[in-house]
């Protein structure tokens, strides 16, 4: 074979063998590089998606003094939240008094961010048409009598269901077997109130049948006969 034949066969074989080693590597790398930027794009969404779904919203609340604070977090939450946050969430009402009225702040903390809402703390209301004062009856009533037990039968003022529920009466010192004046009490709006029972013997009914009872007459009664009207009758003879 010719020399120069040679050589370029070498020569071309060489080129040859170059390019597809090249080859390999360019393609190692580019498979490399798409895994690589898949990976990445993933991780990126992942993120994106759970900062989008966490949403919390909290509640401004209104209670009356001395009312006791819920410490379950639901009940502060405005807005639904899954139940994965839910578990990672942390109350904190350690600034409100519930004992004094005014407007408190509240936090919930989810991982690092901190979240404000209001707790206002108000009087509780007065109902106007509470009576001030009340006025008991003396009761009266026979030997071996139950007292009543409705509070309305020992007040003068008419009362409303709402007003004798917050009626105490004390009716311990009453004996209803014996005749005589006892005490009894009904505390209201932080007054004690006195009034009186009395137990009296039974009287007893007058028959008036009378329809079985013999009737008599009375003896027929002669004037008395005067000094005169015997003189007279005297000279008449």
């Amino acid at each position: 074979m010719d020399k120069h034949v040679r050589i370029i066969t070498v020569i071309a074989l060489s080129l040859l063998g170059v390019l597809s080693i090249a080859s390999g590597i360019m393609y190692n790398s580019l498979q490399a590089n798409n895994v690589e930027e898949k990976v990445l794009v993933i991780v990126e969404q992942k993120q994106v998606s759970k900062e989008n779904d966490i949403d919390i919203k909290l509640k401004n609340l209104t209670i009356e003094v001395n009312t006791p604070l819920s410490v379950k977090i639901i009940d502060y939450l405005d807005s639904a939240v899954s139940d994965e946050v839910l578990a990672n969430l942390k109350l904190d009402t350690s600034c409100v008094n519930v004992t004094e009225p005014g407007t408190y702040n509240y936090t919930v903390t989810y991982k690092k961010k901190v979240y404000q809402g209001i707790i206002v703390v108000k009087e509780k209301e007065v109902n106007t048409n509470i009576l001030q004062s009340i006025t008991l009856k003396t009761v009266n009533i026979n030997v071996g009598t139950a007292l009543p037990t409705d509070v309305s039968n020992y007040v003068i003022e008419p009362l409303t269901d709402d007003i004798k529920a917050t009626m105490l009466i004390d009716l311990s010192k009453a004996n209803v077997n014996k005749a005589g004046s006892y005490q009894y009490t009904i505390t209201y709006n932080n007054s004690i109130y006195t009034g009186t029972i009395v137990v009296t013997e039974t009287q007893p009914t007058l028959s008036t049948d009378i329809k079985d009872k013999p009737t008599t007459n009375p003896p027929e009664q002669t004037e008395p006969t005067t000094p005169k009207e015997e003189q007279n009758n005297t000279e008449t003879n």
